[in-house]
C-alpha cells in the first residue's frame, strides 16, 4: 500500500544528481512512498514513475524556440498528472526558471511545496524571492548564508548542509614541494558539463594544455560525462568520467568552469584557475543583472579572489597558462591548498540528503 505520493523536478545535470540521492534516502526511511519525477537519467533509475527527462536539452540562459516549446508542454503534462494524481508533495531542485511554474501550478491545487538547493537568488534578480515566498512552503538550503536571507523574506528556510560533503572526498597527498619536484604536475581539465559550455571551452582547455605541456612537461586528465566529449584529445591527455573521486584524487591542479565542478575542487584542496564563456547574448544580459563581483562560489562565499577567475574575453590561453604557473609557485600553492580546505567545515556536517528527507517527509 502507497504510504503517500512525492513528486520531484530537476532540471539540470547536478541538480538530477543530488535529487536521486534525496529519494534514495527518502525511500530508505519510507519504502512504501510513491515518487515521480521530470528530470535527468539518476532520477529515472530511483523513481517509480520517470514522466519526462528535460535535464538532456541542456537549457541555461535564454531558450532557442524549440527548447521552450518542449518545457511548455511538459508543464502542459504536468497539469494534467498532477490534477489526476494528486501529489502530497512537490519537492523542486534548483532550476528556477521552469521549476517556478511547477510551483505555481502545485499552489493552484493546493500541493505543499519544497525547494531543496535553492536558486542563487543573492547573486540576480532577487524578485524571484517574492515569487518563492508565494509559492514554497518550506526551502531546504544548502549555503549557510541562505537561511537567513530566505528567513528575512518571510520564508521558512533551513540550511541542510552542501550535499557534495557527503560526495566529494578530502586529497590527502599535499603537495610539499613547488611545481619544479610534482614529477611532473598533474593538471585536471574541466570543460563543463553542459554541450554548449564544452563546446567554447575545450578549444581555449586543449590550447592552453599544450601551452603547459612545453612548459612543464605536465600531464594532463580530461574530466567529463563520458558522453560529451566529441572532440578529439591529444593523446598526451588521459579521459575519465568527472564522477572519477578516486582519480581526481592525483591531480594537482584544474582548469575548469564555475558552478559545481569548482566547488568539488575546492572541497578536494585542489588548487584551480576558473574560466568562464558564453554566448555573447547571454553574457551581456547576465552581466547587466549579476549582483555579486565573483562568478566562484569559494570567492563569494570569502568576498576575496581566492581563485582566479578569466571570464570571457579575458579567458585566452596564455593567459590561463600565465596563471597557472603562477599559481604552482610553492608559496602560493601551498597558501591557495590550506584556504580551500577549509571551506569543509563551513559547508556543513556529512548526512545532508539524509537530513533532508527526514525533515520532507516529517513536515
Amino acid at each position: 500500500m502507497i504510504s503517500s505520493k512525492i513528486f520531484i523536478s530537476a532540471g539540470d545535470f547536478s541538480g538530477d544528481i543530488h535529487a536521486s540521492d534525496l529519494i534514495k534516502e527518502i525511500k530508505k526511511i519510507s519504502p512504501l512512498c510513491y515518487v515521480s519525477a521530470v528530470g535527468g537519467v539518476n532520477l529515472r533509475l530511483v523513481t517509480d514513475e520517470f514522466l519526462d527527462n528535460i535535464v538532456s536539452i541542456n537549457a541555461f540562459g535564454f531558450l532557442p524556440i524549440k527548447q521552450f516549446l518542449y518545457l511548455r508542454r511538459v508543464l502542459k503534462k504536468l497539469k494534467s498528472y498532477f490534477v489526476k494524481e494528486c501529489p502530497d508533495k512537490i519537492i523542486l531542485v534548483d532550476y528556477y526558471g521552469f521549476n517556478i511554474f511547477v510551483a505555481r501550478l502545485a499552489r493552484k491545487l493546493r500541493i505543499p511545496v519544497y525547494y531543496y538547493i535553492s536558486p542563487q537568488v543573492w547573486a540576480s534578480r532577487s524578485g524571484r524571492i517574492k515569487k518563492l515566498a508565494e509559492t514554497v512552503k518550506k526551502m531546504l538550503v544548502i549555503l549557510p548564508f541562505e537561511e537567513k536571507l530566505y528567513r528575512s523574506s518571510g520564508i521558512d528556510a533551513i540550511f541542510v548542509g552542501n550535499p557534495l560533503i557527503d560526495k566529494v572526498p578530502k586529497r590527502q597527498n599535499f603537495p610539499k614541494k613547488s611545481f619544479g619536484h610534482f614529477n611532473p604536475p598533474v593538471i585536471g581539465l574541466f570543460p563543463g558539463s553542459r554541450k554548449n559550455t564544452i563546446k567554447r571551452h575545450m578549444s581555449l582547455i586543449l590550447e592552453t594544455a599544450k601551452i603547459l605541456k612545453c612548459k612543464l612537461n605536465a600531464k594532463f586528465i580530461m574530466f567529463s560525462a563520458t558522453d560529451s566529449i566529441v572532440f578529439r584529445l591529444p593523446e598526451y591527455i588521459e579521459f575519465c568520467q568527472s564522477g572519477d573521486f578516486e582519480r581526481r584524487k592525483s591531480i594537482d591542479f584544474a582548469i575548469c568552469p564555475s558552478g559545481t565542478v569548482s566547488l568539488e575542487n575546492t572541497l578536494m584542496g585542489v588548487p584551480m584557475v576558473v574560466i568562464y564563456k558564453l554566448s555573447y547574448f547571454n553574457y551581456f544580459f547576465i552581466r547587466a543583472i549579476i549582483k555579486v563581483k565573483y562568478i566562484t562560489l569559494v570567492n563569494i562565499l570569502a568576498d576575496k579572489n581566492i581563485i582566479p577567475e578569466l571570464v570571457q574575453t579575458n579567458a585566452k590561453p596564455k593567459k590561463i597558462a600565465a596563471l597557472v604557473l603562477e599559481q604552482l609557485e610553492l608559496e602560493n600553492y601551498i597558501r591557495k591548498a590550506k584556504e580551500l580546505n577549509a571551506f569543509r567545515k563551513i559547508l556543513g556536517v556529512p548526512g545532508v540528503s539524509r537530513r533532508a528527507a527526514e525533515i520532507i517527509l516529517s513536515s
